[in-house]
């Protein structure tokens, strides 16, 4: 099994070699290209020969993590051969400039130099080491991408089983939104990789106690503080929904706890704000920092939802159910502009409703069995889902940033997808159409 797998990874590496010489003329690059990408498919390749024992499961993790990372490497090369600079996410170019204007400053011993953000600290290190070559910038985010679909395959089954997670990992990989957003070069991809991984190293923690796992889920809050600051305070409350057990009895006063925990931290983080960042004098309360933000994006032809103040409280209470509706839901089918990109994530929309239906019934059916292992799960979604529709008026803004939440909503999409089988399959039994008794959905042993 292990050299036919071997074959198999070499072979499709062959391919996306060949289909990389095609759009690009430098051949030392693609030499380079190609040698980086047989590393990173070796790397995931071993990781999982070794630490998943099921020969099944594990061909099939190799094919899944093969076409996610096949399917990122396509759309990236489209995306940066044929489309303009910034097409989808404009912040992009200026990732790459800032990186190579970064890298360069390394060069030169003496040179001063600013400090820039952290995607483009990232690509700046890959520049220095490569040269000013972002098709390699672009197949590290595309390895990380099919790696996040590897992470929702074991969030997956170890919160349900594994028909679930082969259910859940194939949305993740196939989902327009989520391949576009782990294809460019963005905060995007190293967002999600680290929110899943983060999630799936605390359910891990959970089932067996191991320091390796506790210093890893350590360095990883580093790194996600370090991509995108305010992830930081929405992961460690997270986290504390993972140690606080949140069943039986004390699942009210629990839940109350976290509640407690996770205001305190955005008011410490919304004063210390206030206090190191604004330059206008007094202090601002988290709603009105929250209202400064949506006034903020409410630019372009894409601005929504503007007239919505949310510098109360009272304002948040009133707004929050119908931000949280257009956040997840949006665009609407009858929303049709004349804009191609709002038209086509208009499209997938059709599609996402679906998923999501499938989602919330998968988390209805998990609380009603008691399976309050979901919490982090849940907890990050809400979290992040709550701050987004509170900050965002801008569509598009709303379409990227949704991207960090859906990954983790599939979860359960991929757990009522497998609810709907196995109610098919009773009905069946119970006609005479089939002779086997469903098999029940008691999780599969990690």
């Amino acid at each position: 099994m292990r050299s036919n797998a071997l074959v198999y990874i070499l072979s499709v590496a062959a391919a996306m070699f060949i289909g990389w010489s095609l759009f690009n003329p430098s051949f030392s690059g693609t030499i380079e290209y190609t040698i980086l990408l047989a590393f990173f498919v070796m790397i995931a390749w071993s990781a999982l020969v070794f630490t998943v024992p099921g020969r099944a499961e594990r061909g099939y993790l190799i094919s899944i993590f093969m076409v996610a990372l096949a399917l990122r490497i396509l759309v990236s090369t489209v995306i940066h051969k044929f489309l303009p600079p910034g097409y989808f996410a404009p912040d992009e170019e200026g990732i790459l400039f800032n990186g190579r204007w970064f890298a360069e400053a390394l060069a030169q011993p003496g040179r001063q130099y600013g400090h820039p953000d952290s995607p483009a600290t990232i690509a700046a290190l890959v520049f220095y080491l490569f040269g000013y070559r972002p098709n390699i910038l672009f197949l590290l985010v595309n390895f990380l991408g099919a790696l996040s679909v590897l992470n929702i395959y074991f969030i997956t089954k170890r919160l349900f089983n594994i028909q679930s997670a082969r259910y859940s990992a194939a949305i993740v990989t196939a989902l327009p939104s989520l391949v576009l957003w782990t294809s460019l070069a963005t905060k995007d991809p190293y967002s999600q990789f680290l929110i899943t991984s983060i999630v799936h190293l605390v359910l891990r923690v959970k089932e067996r106690f191991r320091i390796g796992n506790v210093v890893l889920i350590v360095v990883l809050i580093v790194l996600i503080g370090f991509i995108r600051g305010y992830l930081l305070v929405i992961v460690l409350i997270a986290v504390a929904s993972a140690i606080i057990p949140l069943r039986g009895k004390t699942f009210i006063r629990n839940t109350i706890i976290i509640a407690a925990f996770a205001v305190s931290f955005s008011l410490f983080f919304s004063s210390y704000e206030s206090k190191t960042v604004s330059k206008s004098p007094g202090q601002q309360s988290v709603f009105q920092t929250l209202q400064q933000t949506r006034s903020g994006f409410y630019t372009g032809g894409s601005r929504m939802l503007g007239a919505i103040n949310i510098s109360s409280p009272v304002n948040v209470l009133i707004y929050a159910p119908l931000l949280l509706s257009v956040f997840f839901l949006a665009p609407f089918p009858w929303d049709i502009t004349a804009s191609l990109l709002h038209n086509l994530a208009t499209a997938e929309g059709l599609v996402w409703y679906f998923f999501f239906y499938y989602a919330i019934k998968g988390i209805i059916e998990a609380f009603r069995k008691e399976n309050f292992n979901i919490m982090p799960v849940l907890v990050m979604i809400g979290v992040l889902s709550i701050a987004y529709s509170l900050a965002i008026t801008n569509m598009g803004a709303a379409y990227r940033f949704r991207g960090q939440v859906s990954g983790l909503l599939l979860v359960f999409s991929g757990y009522g997808l497998y609810l709907r089988n196995q109610a098919k399959m009773k009905g069946h039994s119970a006609t005479g159409t089939d002779n086997e008794e469903p098999r029940s959905d008691a999780r599969d042993p990690a």
